[in-house]
């Protein structure tokens, strides 16, 4: 018993420095430990030794284990042939084919010399394999200098699955490594399968087990408006639930900008990012900024607070800094805060947007709410009856740079029943009051306090209908069927003195039915069921003339398939602020089928049985086996509008290319509004390859190429 507890202390010393963290439950030695060495030692869970022969000289203090010597303790687990222990000296060997596993790492020597006192000594041809990002250290001489630090003298570091000849590698004349730290080296030379192909006389790579603040690879760019381009991020882990991105980048045509980027994760669902940038810019001459980030916090099950804000110093900054293109080419950039507090009944909420203009003038028409506070009655039994009652409540301030300044409330009460006429067909006839009020407090244009009361009463015919399928061989299939019936009445209410900046709540007298089909195929699969096709169809008939809303954007009494329409009459042009006034609709309808796994077939239409044409129409088939062997082909019309075709395409013909490109083609303009293709070599396997990727835009209009070189577990330029 004695010459196991020894082995175990010294397999323990040995290999535990390896590890960042241990078992937060460890035991002591106990009484099968010598007195003077049990003091101050711990292993982490049940300990199993097992040998063909075990030797203790109690004299000498020598133990020898040999002969399929395996130690496991936790997840850990050693291997050797032959293992020898000195409690006098703490001297420890480790001979013939040693091996340590460590939740899939990997340590493998021939032989181990180590005192454990001084936890130094010398490991002798073997390899060092971290399962983390497959790092694989060799090396015939590796000199033990601490707990956590190596001395290598002719070795090589590679990324690549451990083959006898790895696809690349680096070749190492001497380093000295530390294990969540870096590997220095001199002398190194790259090679791919054998061949050098670049030799640099001094190299740094990390060897993360654990995050660890560091510099990350550097890249390069060019752009017409930054010039040439060089950025240097440096990675810092502040501390186990934050950590930070500090970049300085370096621009030949407006100098030098740093930014910092802090992150922070407080559960899983609680998390955010902060980030700051501020220069001063050698073209224009200007201090200029950005301050953007977003955060989302939830606290149990009632409070959630979100936000995303961006502000920057002028109006240029996105199109002369960004790259994306929502930025660039927006006329407006909002910033918006959000919380609320859920109960079981009711909820309250608290929000704030700000929207700034991308415009240079400033637009009157932007208006920011700061704040506005929402409360909901959910729908609930009212007494001992029936009926159900629901109300929104909300108010807000809205505050314009040049215009008036107003506080609005407005809200909806709605009761209601359910009748159930049969099995899965139900009638819900409702009623309900919309109210609004507006209060200037800042008035410029001689606006007054106005309001409005707004009845609404209709009904809700819902059947659900369902049969199952099970096909010759065994497969089951489902055919849901629901078909809506639905009727609104909405009085006429004189809206005019509500003021111009709420032109879109205004409501239309409607007395109209809507009708919508929609049909779902199943089949069920061991994982859940499977939907192999999707058909919904919308229209909408007024019982007289339509009389819809002054507005000129979205009546919000008005269903989905008239909105769509009138929007798109708007745009382009051909519509007015009175609206459409034809009594019955467009008819919408989306579909999609999937006929075989991995394959799509969608189509979208909004078509006028007046005039016997499409309104909108889309169509398009996709093909996805995987991100890397992906096609998509899609037609978009919208009447005087747009007509485009949009192709993605990315297919791996061999193990060592991959092909992508994805474009955007105007038909009504007969020009390449966007696109990008690229080609991507992966020599051998996944663990190295080199990109180039060209890329057109036309909003705005500029042309780019990439040229990627990445390494898989160091990083990429």
């Amino acid at each position: 018993m004695g010459a196991a507890a020894l082995a175990v202390i010294v397999v323990a010393v040995l290999l535990c420095p390896f590890r960042t963290a241990l078992s937060e439950e460890r035991k002591p030695g106990g009484s099968l430990l010598p007195a003077d060495l049990a003091s101050g030692l711990a292993l982490g869970g049940p300990v199993n030794l097992s040998a063909d022969t075990i030797e203790y000289n109690e004299e000498t203090g020598v133990a020898v284990a040999e002969g399929n010597v395996e130690v496991g303790f936790g997840k850990r687990l050693v291997r050797a042939d032959r293992i020898r222990f000195d409690a006098g000296t703490g001297e420890a060997e480790f001979a013939g084919h040693v091996r340590y596993e460590d939740s899939g790492d990997e340590f493998s020597f021939d032989r181990i010399v180590l005192n454990i006192r001084s936890e130094m000594g010398v490991l002798h041809n073997g390899s060092i394999r971290i399962r983390t990002n497959d790092y694989r250290i060799s090396s015939e001489r590796f000199e033990k200098t601490g707990p956590r630090t190596f001395l290598i003298r002719k070795g090589t570091l590679t990324t690549c699955p451990c083959e006898d000849e790895p696809d690349w590698k680096f070749k190492i004349g001497r380093s000295r490594v530390t294990l969540d730290g870096y590997a220095v080296a001199k002398d190194v030379t790259f090679h791919v399968k054998g061949v050098p192909v670049l030799w640099l006389p001094w190299g740094a790579f990390p060897v993360k087990l654990t995050r660890q603040s560091g510099l990350l690879v550097p890249s390069f760019s060019r752009s017409p408006s930054k010039g040439y381009s060089f950025l240097l991020p440096y990675y810092w882990a502040v501390s186990r639930w934050s950590d930070a991105t500090l970049s300085l980048e370096a621009m030949s045509r407006r100098g030098y900008r740093p930014e910092a980027e802090y992150r922070f994760v407080l559960n899983r669902e609680s998390e955010g990012a902060a980030r700051a940038s501020w220069f001063r810019d050698n073209l224009t001459g200007d201090d200029r900024y950005r301050i953007y980030g977003e955060n989302r916090f939830r606290h149990a099950e009632e409070f959630t607070a979100n936000a995303r804000w961006d502000i920057r110093s002028d109006d240029r900054y996105y199109e002369d800094l960004v790259e994306e293109d929502v930025l660039r080419t927006g006329r407006h950039t909002p910033s918006r805060g959000f919380g609320s507090r859920q109960g079981p009944h009711d909820a309250h909420a608290l929000s704030v947007v700000w929207v700034q203009d991308n415009q240079g003038t400033p637009d009157d028409n932007t208006v920011q709410r700061l704040p506005e506070y929402a409360f909901t009655l959910l729908p609930r039994t009212l007494g001992g009856s029936r009926f159900e009652g629901s109300l929104d409540l909300s108010a807000a301030y809205f505050y314009r740079t040049f215009g008036d300044r107003e506080v609005r409330g407005r809200g909806l009460a709605t009761l209601s029943r359910a009748v159930e006429i049969y099995p899965s067909v139900s009638l819900v006839p409702y009623g309900s009051i919309e109210f609004y009020e507006s209060l200037p407090t800042s008035d410029r244009s001689g606006t007054e306090q106005a309001g409005r009361a707004l009845p609404t009463a209709g009904a809700t015919l819902e059947m659900d209908l369902r049969r199952d399928y099970i096909s010759a061989g065994g497969k089951r299939f489902i055919h849901q069927v629901s078909p809506v019936a639905a009727f609104r009445w909405v009085p006429q209410v004189d809206q005019s003195r509500i003021p111009l900046t709420e032109y879109w709540s205004r409501v239309g007298a409607q007395n109209q039915f809507t009708f919508t089909l929609t049909q779902r195929v199943l089949r069920t699969e061991k994982r859940g069921p499977f939907e192999m096709a999707f058909l919904e169809l919308s229209w909408a008939v007024d019982a007289r003339k339509r009389n819809p809303s002054v507005s000129p954007y979205v009546d919000p009494f008005s269903p989905y398939v008239r909105v769509l329409r009138d929007q798109i009459d708007l745009v382009s042009g051909t519509g007015t602020t009175d609206g459409r006034t034809d009594t019955t609709s467009d008819i919408f309808g989306r579909f999609f089928v999937a006929p075989a796994a991995g394959w799509k077939i969608t189509g979208e239409t909004l078509f006028d049985p007046g005039e016997g044409d499409f309104t909108i129409a889309a169509a398009g088939a996709e093909y996805r086996r995987d991100p890397e062997n992906a096609a998509l082909l899609e037609y978009r019309t919208s009447r005087g509008l747009t007509e485009d075709l949009h192709g993605v395409f990315a297919y791996r013909p061999f193990r060592f290319l991959g092909l992508n490109a994805s474009a955007i083609y105007s038909l009504k303009y007969a020009e390449l509004t966007e696109g990008s293709a690229g080609v991507t070599l992966y020599p051998r396997s996944d663990c190295w390859s080199i990109g180039f990727v060209a890329e057109k835009k036309t909003r705005p209009d500029e042309t780019g190429y990439k040229v990627m070189f990445s390494l898989k577990g160091v990083g990429s330029i």
